[in-house]
C-alpha cells in the first residue's frame, strides 16, 4: 500500500516521504511541526486539545516544556503554511482548548467525494418528491385538466 499523501490547496502532504511541499518545491519545517501537521490534518475538522497534541509527540512520560513546546510549533507551520491565526486558512485556534484544521483537504488516490454522483438540486428535489410518493410534474396533487385541442 503507498504512504498517505495529503493535498490542501497548493501543498501535498507526504505522509511516507515526511515532507512538506508547495507547488511541488519541498517546504522547510522541523520535524516536531510537521509531525503535528500530520496529526492535525488526520483530524481534520475536529477540535484537537493541547492534551492530546501533548501525549501524540511526547508521550505521557516526558520532562520538557509541553506548551512551550506546542506553541513554537504551531507558530513554525503557521510561517510555512503563510496562515494568518486572526483569518485562518488552515490552523484554527480554539483559546484555551486547542487546534483545528480547517483547510479542505484530498487524500491522493481517493476519489472526491464531491464528485461522485453530483445532482443539481432540480433533481435533488424531484427524487425526494417521488420518494415521498409524490408526482414531481405535479408537486400538489391539483387534478390534471385535459387541453383543448383545437380542431
Amino acid at each position: 500500500m503507498p504512504e498517505k499523501k495529503v493535498q490542501f490547496d497548493d501543498f501535498l502532504l507526504d505522509f511516507g516521504r515526511f515532507q512538506l511541499a508547495r507547488s511541488g518545491l519541498p517546504l522547510k519545517l522541523e520535524g516536531l511541526p510537521l509531525q503535528l501537521l500530520m496529526f492535525l490534518v488526520e483530524k481534520q475538522g475536529q477540535l484537537v486539545t493541547r492534551e492530546q497534541i501533548a501525549d501524540a509527540l511526547w508521550g505521557k512520560d516526558v520532562f520538557v516544556d509541553v506548551e512551550q513546546g506546542i506553541n513554537t510549533a504551531i507558530r513554525k507551520i503557521r510561517m510555512v503554511l503563510d496562515d494568518n491565526s486572526g483569518q485562518p486558512q488552515y490552523l484554527q485556534t480554539v483559546v484555551g482548548r486547542g487546534y483545528r484544521f480547517v483547510a479542505r483537504t484530498h487524500v491522493e488516490g481517493e476519489e472526491d467525494p464531491v464528485a461522485i454522483g453530483t445532482v443539481s438540486a432540480e433533481e435533488l428535489g424531484r427524487a425526494i418528491m417521488s420518494a415521498a410518493g409524490l408526482d414531481p410534474q405535479n408537486p400538489l396533487g391539483a387534478p390534471k385538466v385535459p387541453r383543448k385541442t383545437e380542431a
